[in-house]
């Protein structure tokens, strides 16, 4: 079964002002090195935490690699009724990365001693440190509202939500080359999914298709991998690669990116990171009541100049949408620029895990536009 090019997709994202790379995070201290023949380090702290169930806990992740590595951070053993949330969960190692971990509790989370296991994908190559986790008796004040999110299917039962991403290794190749594409699929909590099935297919800039593969399985850590081989004639332009993942008892999710083979004569935008924050764009992933929450897009063109239009929608823990903005925006060849967005919940906001998703589109839809690029990000909203 192909998968369709046109997806119905939620409308979501906004852009407002240009920067540059995602900020770090804040000072590396007391790295191990995970890999000293690649010189990769990678460190999660503190080593262990205890929190009251409804309440969230919070690691430091690091990671330093010289040879500006593209690092993706997925979880495993998250406690059940709980959701983990890296705040970013993708960047480039250049030559350090930071992000943050939070662990969201509710109140369901049973009180027990769990080991959870944060795993890097550092190019290609799976890095591991455990910390533990200590869930005290449930606070008074707790994180309400959906903590998990769940589809009907068609026969009438509930099915778990799947989330993934999608990369090649490099954004512009060359007529000869081999294309990695890599993949991650989590489920709603953030934690890894093993043996789910993955579709993938490449399409050339005449929407011919290059590659087509159905036989895939992610591993332990939820990552998949295949290599494609581009031939000295292939023609030059930007190629879309569409996957979708599957696992029986969870409803099914689609993503696509591009590529650029030589030089692009039509747009073909990737959107590096998306995550929340401040207004000085320094992530963060919990908020409070009346706060200002402010949701950060880096987008990268690697094809042509263009005029496009940026998505951001902000689901409430019930799927509703609470957040809506649309911009229009020109990206050079070449350019990369970080946009946000800020806005406030009311007081009476639902708490609990908000997702926030963004598009990125040629045109206005209603125009017969097309989307380009999209992803996914959450916060918290915790009091």
């Amino acid at each position: 079964m192909h998968i369709p090019r046109n997806q119905a997709m939620t409308a979501i994202i906004l852009l407002m002002a240009g920067m540059s790379a995602i900020q770090a995070l804040g000072p590396i201290s007391g790295f191990v090195s995970a890999d000293s023949a690649s010189q990769v380090s990678f460190l999660v702290e503190p080593v262990s935490n205890a929190v009251n169930a409804g309440g969230f806990a919070k690691f430091g992740v690091y990671v330093v690699d010289n040879s500006a590595a593209e690092v993706s951070l997925v979880a495993r053993g998250v406690p059940p009724g709980s959701i983990a949330i890296f705040t970013p969960n993708v960047g480039v190692a250049n030559p350090s990365f930071n992000a943050s971990l939070t662990i969201v509790t509710s109140a369901d989370t049973p009180q027990a001693d769990y080991v959870v296991t944060v795993v890097a994908i550092i190019n290609g190559t799976e890095f591991t440190q455990q910390v533990s986790l200590q869930i005290l008796s449930p606070v008074s004040v707790t994180v309400s509202g959906n903590i998990t999110s769940s589809n009907t299917a068609m026969n009438g039962t509930i099915e778990a939500t799947l989330s993934m991403t999608l990369n090649t290794d490099q954004a512009q190749y060359q007529p000869g080359s081999i294309i990695r594409i890599q993949g991650q699929v989590t489920d709603e909590t953030g934690d890894a999914v093993p043996g789910a099935t993955v579709e993938i297919q490449v399409d050339t800039p005449v929407g011919t298709q290059l590659y087509y593969t159905n036989n895939l399985t992610t591993d332990s850590a939820g990552t998949f991998q295949t290599e494609v081989a581009l031939g000295s004639s292939n023609i030059t332009g930007a190629y879309t690669v569409f996957a979708s993942a599957s696992k029986p008892g969870y409803s099914s999710v689609t993503t696509r990116t591009t590529f650029v083979v030589g030089i692009s004569t039509t747009p073909s935008v990737i959107i590096k990171a998306v995550y929340a924050g401040d207004s000085s764009g320094n992530p963060t992933s919990t908020f409070k009541s009346g706060q200002t929450i402010w949701v950060w897009v880096v987008i990268e063109n690697i094809g042509a100049t263009f005029q496009g239009v940026v998505w951001i929608q902000v689901r409430d823990p019930n799927g509703v949408p609470v957040q809506i903005q649309i911009h229009v925006a020109q990206l050079a060849a070449g350019e990369t620029i970080k946009d946000g967005l800020g806005f406030t919940l009311p007081r009476t906001a639902a708490h609990g895990v908000y997702t926030v998703n963004a598009l990125v589109s040629d045109k206005l839809i209603s125009q017969g536009g097309t989307f380009l690029a999209s992803s996914e990000t959450q916060f918290a909203l915790t009091g």
